[in-house]
Order: C-alpha cells, then structure tokens, then sequence
C-alpha cells in the first residue's frame, strides 16, 4: 500500500545510469505503461515553481495507488525560498512520491570528516520511513563495474577487456552500458569479451583533463600544481580526476614508444585513436619526457592506485602525494634512471 511507502525519494549522486535505472522501476511499480505514464510527472527546479511543485503533488493519482513526481535540481528552491521549500517536503501528501534528483553526493567525505552534513541529508535523516535517501556515487573500481554489469546482463568480460574499455570510455555510466551490451552481442553472449573485441569496436572517447597541471608538474612548480589540483577537485569527483591522470600518462608512454620507432603525430593520433590536435599535444609532451621517466611515473600511479584501491591511502591524499612527489625535484630529474 501506498502508506506503507516512502513518499519522498533523495537519489544524489554523479551516476545518472543507475539513477535512471531505479526511477524506472519505480515508474514501473505504479501498473501498465499507460497507467504509469498517467501517473508520473518530471519537472525542474530550474524552470518549475514552487506552486507548480504544489499542484502536482496534490493531484489525485488516477487508477493507481499513488502519483510519482520525479523533480531534477530540487536545491535550486534552496536558494531562493528554503523555508517553504521545506514545508511542502514536509507536507507531500501520502497519495504522492516526489522522487528528488541531485546532480552530485549532497555531503562530499571531506565535509562529512568535519561533520558539516548537508541540511537536505540531515532533513532525511530525521525523516523517517516516509523518506529514502540513496548515494549514487561514479564507481571507483571502473573495470570491476563493468565485469558486474556485464554478468548482470548474462555474459561476461574478461579483465583485460573490462580494464580497456575503461580507457577507451572513461567514468561515462551511459556511454559504457551501451558499449557493454554491443560487445555481448557481437561475441553472442557466447564467450567472454576480450580485449580486441574493444580495440575493434570501441573508440577511445575518454577525457582526460588538459595539459595544464602536467605542465607544471614538470615545471616542479609545486604552488601552481596543488592550485590546479583545487580547481580540478571543485569540478570533478576525485575518482574521476584521478583516473583522468592514470589516463594521460597512459598516453604520453604509449606516445613515447611511437616516437622512439620513429613514428609522428600522424601515426600517434591513428594509433591511440585521439583526435589530431590531441596527438600534437601529447607529441610535444612525450618529446620532452623519456621512456624511463613516464614507465616510473605510471608504475608510481599504479602504486598510489592499490593503496587508495585498499583503503591505504584516501584518494585526496593520494593526489595531493602525486602532486609533492613529483615536483620535488621536477618530474625529469626526479624520475631519471641512476646512473
């Protein structure tokens, strides 16, 4: 029954795929799909009023137990009218589910560690059962994810595969479904994917961050690196900024190799399957770079990856480690071989 029901939904997080995943099964839950779509109503805080908020949440749910109202970038009302913003959350009717839907986590861990909790959360939480609240955040482990999302759709990856597609797409949930489900039906769901059924089908579409921080990483120019490291952290989840980096070393070492068998940009840019400008620039990075260098920085980024992986180590911390290791004595000297 609808009263034995939450009525207000908190679903917060950057993963939009399993999001969508788990309205739809809601929306699925009110009947037929014609009665469902009766009976559900999306709307923005961005355009949307808080009366037009009102009004469909006390419109009467039509041959179903009750009317789902799924409301994207709720904390716009924050902004403008938090107190009665809180009231109507206060007051939705039992006949209603008003599903918000917040675009990132509401309580990021470096606040949660200082205890400064997100009023919405804190509002959740003394909620009740009439409110459910769930984290959404991208995963972490990229290739794991998509071995359980393979086996979820019956086939399977092998890592190697999972690990290349990873790369190839990047923390895109959407993007790398869709990849997934192509890559099961061209092996038929015979046979686990294999790496070159990626490198065959898949293109590289993942975006690492630009060129910027590696500049002055090189530069050993420590202020400057940690700044760029803040600006990246304010735009982009931690998981996602790092394995951007793991990303961009990733090609400058396998542009590195193209140069030393005397390939050009035009070979780098067919190679890696990046766009002509991107392979300019990674040219002029990995000209400056020896091999020895970007095979020590990967394997340090692969070493911080296992200990942010097991818990060792925070992934800010692991950052901000990368940032102070390799301005030290600039990434070239540092990193060069002893002779």
């Amino acid at each position: 029954m609808a009263q034995d029901q939450p009525n207000v939904y908190i679903f917060h997080g950057e993963d939009e795929f399993d999001i969508d995943r788990v309205i739809t099964a809601l929306i699925a839950g009110l009947g037929d799909a014609v009665t469902a779509d009766m009976n559900t109503r999306r709307m923005d805080g961005r355009t949307h009023t808080l009366n037009d908020l009102v009004n469909e949440i006390n419109v009467l749910p039509f041959l179903a137990n009750r009317r789902l109202v799924i409301l994207a970038h709720p904390l716009e009302y924050s902004r403008t009218q938090p107190k009665r913003f809180i009231e109507i959350l206060d007051k939705v009717p039992p006949s209603a589910a008003l599903v918000l839907v917040v675009d990132h986590i509401l309580t990021p861990k470096r606040d949660r560690d200082k205890e400064k909790i997100h009023w919405l959360e804190r509002w959740a939480l003394a909620g009740g059962k009439r409110v459910l609240m769930k984290a959404f955040p991208l995963p972490e482990n990229l290739a794991r994810w998509i071995q359980e999302r393979a086996k979820a759709s019956g086939g399977q990856f092998s890592f190697e595969a999972a690990d290349t597609l990873a790369h190839q797409v990047g923390l895109e949930p959407h993007v790398l479904d869709q990849e997934i489900r192509k890559l099961l039906l061209y092996v038929n769901y015979a046979r686990p994917v294999e790496a070159e059924d990626v490198h065959h089908l898949t293109p590289a579409t993942a975006r690492p961050p630009d060129f910027a921080l590696l500049n002055a990483l090189r530069g050993g120019d420590a202020r400057s690196a940690l700044r760029l490291l803040r600006q990246e952290l304010e735009e982009k989840d931690p998981p996602q900024l790092f394995f951007g980096i793991v990303q961009q070393f990733r090609e400058l070492l396998l542009a590195r190799e193209i140069l030393d068998e005397r390939g050009g940009e035009a070979d780098v840019a067919r190679l890696l399957n990046v766009h002509p400008y991107r392979a300019k620039l990674l040219v002029q990075h990995a000209g400056k770079l020896s091999m020895q260098n970007l095979e020590a920085v990967y394997r340090r980024l692969l070493k911080l990856d296992e200990a942010v992986k097991t818990s060792q180590m925070e992934i800010t911390t692991a950052l901000d480690v990368l940032v102070v290791e390799l301005t030290a004595s600039r990434v070239e000297a540092e990193m060069q071989p002893h002779q």
